[in-house]
């Protein structure tokens, strides 16, 4: 659920755990896989969402010099949510947990457009706006994922790792 009394410190400290769970769950998706394609995408994605987080660091020092956080990650996954990748274990998991994922974007892209009239910048608000495409396009690149894992033969190997099966 959105919160509604954010104060602009808040709104980027959420920001700031907000790519640090998305980094995470990219990463360890990735690690429960060995499907080159999907992890090629989720190398892409991770990358992307270190990017934010640093960029969102700079605009909170350059903003809120020397402010300790005023939330934690804990704080920040209630309002977020968490994607549990440990039930990925065959294509139909894997491909709800790729749906939790988008859910995840789609929020986050909605946080970022919802809260951005809260930062007292005009570039910080410019990136807010970047930050809530970029949702939408993270989004859009997991849909396409899905659709090329519907096509895969997927199994499990004796790592108990999802892999592609090649016919």
């Amino acid at each position: 659920m959105l919160p509604t009394n954010l104060t602009p410190l808040e709104v980027f400290d959420a920001g700031i755990h907000s790519e640090s769970l998305a980094y995470k769950m990219y990463d360890r998706l990735a690690k429960r896989i060995e499907v080159p394609t999907l992890q090629a995408r989720l190398t892409q994605l991770k990358k992307d969402e270190k990017d934010h987080r640093k960029t969102l660091r700079a605009h909170r020092r350059e903003l809120f010099t020397g402010q300790p956080m005023s939330m934690t990650e804990a704080d920040a996954t209630e309002i977020f949510g968490t994607v549990d990748v440990t039930k990925v274990s065959d294509k139909d998991s894997l491909i709800q947990t790729l749906y939790a994922a988008i859910r995840f974007e789609e929020f986050s892209s909605y946080f970022y457009d919802k809260q951005r009239h809260r930062i007292p910048n005009r570039e910080a608000r410019i990136f807010f706006e970047v930050l809530a495409s970029e949702g939408h396009f993270h989004a859009d690149i997991i849909k396409r994922q899905i659709e090329a894992v519907r096509e895969m033969h997927l199994a499990l190997d004796d790592r108990g790792r999802t892999v592609e099966v090649l016919r």
